[in-house]
């Protein structure tokens, strides 16, 4: 198995918990969503740098001045309206999986975006693996999420 499948599915399987908990916390204690998104993010930023730092990179923590105001702009235009609409749906959500699986088709996008720039940009872009069975893969996993979810199918496709 391939090293980053592998990570795919710890984290898959380890988001799990937080995501549960939005609404958990939302409903049992009054906490936002958002209240919740800071806290969460706070620790996982702290934990990564203790664990980064324990293994012996904490020099490396800190990118180029220009990585790191890129970084840091991608996170407060993109990364907090991302997350913060992704966590208060899932609080507002029938089901809190739903949102998740909207979130999911993003990868999509990245796929045929990471395609579309790897030629274009080959400079600034490393060349990806863009096979027509991953596409369709993916298509299939985030719809199959989806009915799982608690999505619907159209009429049409019901076979009434």
């Amino acid at each position: 198995m391939e090293t980053w499948f592998a990570k795919s599915l710890i984290a898959t399987a380890a988001i799990v918990p937080a995501f549960l908990a939005i609404p958990f916390f939302k409903d049992r204690y009054g906490v936002d969503p958002l209240v919740y998104l800071v806290w969460y993010f706070m620790a996982t930023a702290i934990s990564i740098a203790l664990y980064w730092a324990s293994s012996g990179r904490a020099s490396t923590l800190v990118p180029p001045a220009g990585a790191l105001t890129a970084i840091l702009l991608i996170g407060i235009f993109f990364g907090a309206f991302a997350n913060g609409s992704l966590f208060q749906a899932m609080g507002l959500a029938p089901n809190p999986g739903l949102p998740p699986v909207i979130y999911a088709t993003a990868s999509l996008v990245v796929f045929g975006l990471s395609a579309a720039l790897a030629t274009s940009f080959p400079l600034f872009f490393k060349p990806v693996e863009t096979d027509p069975s991953r596409l369709v893969g993916m298509v299939l996993v985030i719809g199959g999420l989806y009915l799982l979810a608690g999505g619907r199918l159209p009429g049409f496709l019901r076979g009434a």
